[in-house]
């Protein structure tokens, strides 16, 4: 997954309650993303359909200042499954009411960027698909729509990210969080298969944004029928 474009973040490396940061699966996201049991339920249903197999998060903040980003990368097993529930993640942002207006990020033909305003803070998302992953950059701003921030995290993240995730992968044991440099201010995501993920960003390589979120920065899902 890709560092940061602005290099004056810091990211947080322990997880908060309530938070993505670092590996999850589909029912830590479930809980997380849903507000309540039937929610809950769909979400883990919905995740099922689309073949969700694991995912990751990091988040970093601006010391000193509101400046926040997440980066979020879910891998499923096929190609229709991240592209299907970047798909729906579109409509759920459009219903929200923190919604503000779609964008185009220039990342590939089927990317879309989202901006929100939550009370007078406001985040632009980009969400893309490559392969069989789907990640959501969310950049977020106390003073003004970080558009133009965001879709350079997003470009970079598409160009390092590799061309699909080999689901195998997932078998491997992913190791504890460790404690970072600060606390935990969102939410994001991947899950069993990190390592492997980790070690392919690493040599050039992260939302699945499919669920109404309790904030803008965690996606959405609703079931979707397959075609």
């Amino acid at each position: 997954m890709a560092d940061p474009v602005e290099t004056d973040f810091v990211e947080a490396f322990m997880r908060a309650s309530g938070t993505l940061t670092g590996s999850f699966d589909a029912k830590t996201y479930a809980e997380v993303s849903g507000l309540d049991a039937s929610s809950r339920s769909s979400i883990l249903q919905a995740l099922k359909d689309y073949g969700f197999v694991s995912g990751y998060g990091r988040d970093w903040s601006k010391p000193r200042l509101s400046d926040k980003m997440e980066e979020l990368l879910m891998v499923f097993n096929s190609d229709w499954g991240a592209a299907s529930a970047a798909s729906t993640s579109k409509t759920s942002y459009s219903k929200d009411e923190h919604y503000n207006s779609f964008f185009d990020p220039q990342v590939n033909a089927d990317a879309y960027g989202v901006t929100e305003d939550d009370g007078g803070y406001y985040w632009s998302v980009v969400i893309f698909t490559k392969g069989n992953e789907m990640f959501a950059i969310e950049r977020g701003s106390a003073t003004e729509y970080p558009t133009a921030q965001s879709i350079a995290q997003a470009q970079k993240a598409f160009a390092v990210a590799p061309s699909s995730i080999d689901v195998r992968a997932a078998t491997l044991t992913v190791p504890e969080i460790l404690p970072g440099f600060a606390p935990n201010l969102r939410l994001l995501a991947i899950g069993a298969s990190v390592l492997m993920l980790l070690a392919v960003c690493a040599i050039g390589v992260g939302v699945f944004v499919a669920f109404k979120p309790r904030s803008p920065s965690v996606p959405v899902v609703q079931p979707e029928a397959k075609p």
